[in-house]
């Protein structure tokens, strides 16, 4: 996605040509649209029938497309970015902190066994991949609470997801927001350099405008979501095999409300992967992490020149002249 708020070229002096551009090509389209007149030996009649479109209001001549192809190759030599380089030589190890949501609607059995058990292999295959890395982890339901604070031990972390349930939980639903204060104090200096993972099967709106106003701050940890579960949603059991029930008594909703989620992707800038089964998500997963690492590791990296997307429509343009009849006198 383009960041517009960094959109710059990164060789303007380029820029000053557009002036000279557009007086020489002002030039060669009144000389182009005078040429055919400016013939007194034509008789009139062999002048109609050589001449094309009559109609010069409405005529894309070739000096327009010839205009139009300099005015990219411009733009392209000027060097349009928007995004830095990763620098090689930073290391991918950025600290992360997971916060896996532990709620009863985790407990769905749309996913087998259930949306919870799925969130924990997810968890480990990503930290599997992140040797050496610092993790935290925080469980929320209602509230939300420290499990480990940033450790690169990987069997430390695994007994502790195990161990998670809804039943520990002191406060019933699913505030995404609350996660926010402590993964900040977690990562403390690290905080730019970081990312916090959501591992949740939805956000509530409420979550929408704390979430907003926490990642347009640039100093704060970047946000991303792993979606686990179906839109459909299924049964939330109790591990007497049960249905779970809210306050009301009623069965725990376990449906996604994507309209939440396409508000939280766009409004508040939180990426959300969906689950997969052949560790494609856990593939962008770690791009994110890694990426954001990078960029705040090495804040003098190299601007991506992006010139070069420029040059697949300057080819079409050029490539109009070859077009038969298209250099045909017009009118």
């Amino acid at each position: 996605m383009i960041e517009l708020s960094q959109f710059h070229f990164l060789r303007p002096l380029w820029l000053l040509v557009l002036p000279i551009l557009g007086t020489l090509w002002w030039l060669a389209r009144s000389r182009s649209l005078g040429r055919v007149r400016s013939l007194p030996l034509l008789s009139s009649h062999l002048q109609t029938a050589l001449t094309l479109h009559q109609s010069n209001s409405t005529v894309f001549h070739p000096v327009d497309a010839q205009a139009l192809a300099a005015l990219l190759l411009v733009f392209a030599a000027a060097g349009p970015s928007w995004s830095r380089e990763p620098s090689p030589w930073v290391s991918e190890t950025a600290p992360l902190v997971a916060a896996i949501e532990v709620s009863d609607s985790m407990r769905a059995n749309d996913l087998t066994p259930n949306r919870l058990a799925r969130a924990r292999f997810k968890l480990l295959d990503l930290l599997e991949q992140r040797t050496g890395a610092r993790t935290a982890l925080i469980a929320y339901a209602g509230s939300a609470h420290i499990v480990l604070p940033l450790s690169s031990d990987l069997n430390a972390i695994q007994p502790l997801l195990e161990s998670l349930d809804p039943q520990v939980m002191p406060k019933p639903g699913a505030s995404a927001r609350a996660v926010l204060e402590p993964a900040l104090k977690l990562l403390g200096d690290s905080a730019s350099k970081g990312t916090i993972l959501y591992l949740t099967d939805g956000f509530d709106a409420l979550d929408i405008d704390p979430i907003r106003e926490f990642s347009a701050k640039r100093s704060n940890p970047a946000l991303v979501g792993l979606l686990v579960g179906t839109e459909e949603g299924g049964s939330a059991l109790l591990p007497d095999g049960t249905p779970a029930r809210d306050e009301d008594s009623s069965r725990v909703d376990t449906s996604i409300d994507t309209a939440v989620l396409q508000r939280i992707e766009r409004e508040a800038e939180l990426p959300v992967v969906r689950l997969s089964s052949d560790g494609g998500d856990v593939r962008k997963l770690l791009r994110y992490i890694e990426s954001n690492q990078a960029y705040a590791d090495d804040p003098d990296a190299r601007w991506r020149d992006q010139g070069w997307w420029l040059l697949f429509p300057t080819a079409g343009l050029i490539l109009l002249g070859f077009r038969r009849g298209w250099t045909t006198t017009r009118s």
